[in-house]
């Protein structure tokens, strides 16, 4: 009872913090965070502390091949996101958006459950697939939320609850499945979907879109966070190894800050 207590405030608060920074920051801020292991800290944190360190680093070890099933969804949502157009504020968008990137997911996934895959191939093949998305999306075009929406109580209940039941549903099937399934729903996008979600009916698929060009930068940190995990779970205790994963998930962010940053600074240069 006291880890669902804790599960409910912290998953909600994670969608409602991305979609703040997206409508008062940028979306394209927003999309990077967003692929940061905020969905994954928190099931691998309640599995560990349930279940053992033993069936968490097992489950973050499967859960590395696991960002391939991400990317598969987050490109899946984003085709979709194409159809449906703005009829009836974007629900047709957003319901094919949806079923288009969560087969996708559970597809690669599967085949990923079938095939027993060594770590240094699994990060190998999740490198090489966030660099081709992150390369085929740089040129993108990147749409700030020039309106913001009027939080209503309907709107804000509809935020909290997609976030608390995605999270609370894939939790309790991670502890049905057994580590390695277990460990493929970790790239399940428990938070991200509902995030999507939000913005999606909310605002417009352009808005979508230019989260989903920028998420495989911060995926990037989700890796890290998986591999750390793998190596630290079985040697410290639970919130121990979690917090030094999570470590190193925002070094990598911080250093991607500043490489963007100077970036930015040197085509401004360029541009005057």
């Amino acid at each position: 009872m006291t880890l669902l207590l804790v599960k409910l405030p912290v998953s909600i608060a994670v969608v409602l913090g991305l979609a703040w920074i997206a409508e008062h920051v940028h979306p394209r801020i927003a999309g990077i965070i967003s692929g940061m292991p905020l969905g994954a800290l928190l099931v691998l944190l309640f599995v560990g502390l349930e279940l053992g360190p033993a069936f968490a680093a097992e489950s973050a070890r499967h859960g590395v091949p696991s960002l391939l099933a991400t990317i598969a969804f987050a490109l899946g949502y984003y085709v979709g996101s194409h159809y449906g157009g703005s009829r009836y504020g974007g629900r047709l968008s957003a319901l094919s958006a949806t079923a288009a990137g969560l087969p996708c997911y559970f597809a690669v996934a599967a085949a990923l459950n079938a095939v027993a895959l060594e770590m240094p191939l699994a990060i190998a093949l999740s490198l090489a697939a966030l660099s081709a998305m992150a390369y085929a999306f740089r040129t993108g075009e990147a749409n700030r939320i020039e309106t913001r929406a009027r939080m209503t109580l309907p709107r804000l209940l509809f935020r909290a609850g997609t976030a608390s039941g995605m999270v609370l549903a894939i939790t309790a099937i991670s502890e049905a499945v057994g580590p390695q399934w277990s460990g493929l729903l970790l790239g399940f996008p428990m938070t991200f979907l509902p995030f999507l979600l939000v913005i999606h009916l909310t605002y417009s698929a352009e808005h979508v879109r230019t989260i989903i060009r920028n998420f495989p930068l911060g995926l990037a940190g989700l890796l890290i966070f998986l591999v750390v995990a793998t190596l630290t779970l079985p040697k410290l205790a639970v919130p121990l190894a979690i917090t030094l994963s999570l470590a190193g998930a925002l070094a990598y962010l911080s250093l991607l800050g500043v490489v963007l940053t100077r970036l930015r600074s040197a085509a401004t240069a360029e541009a005057e």
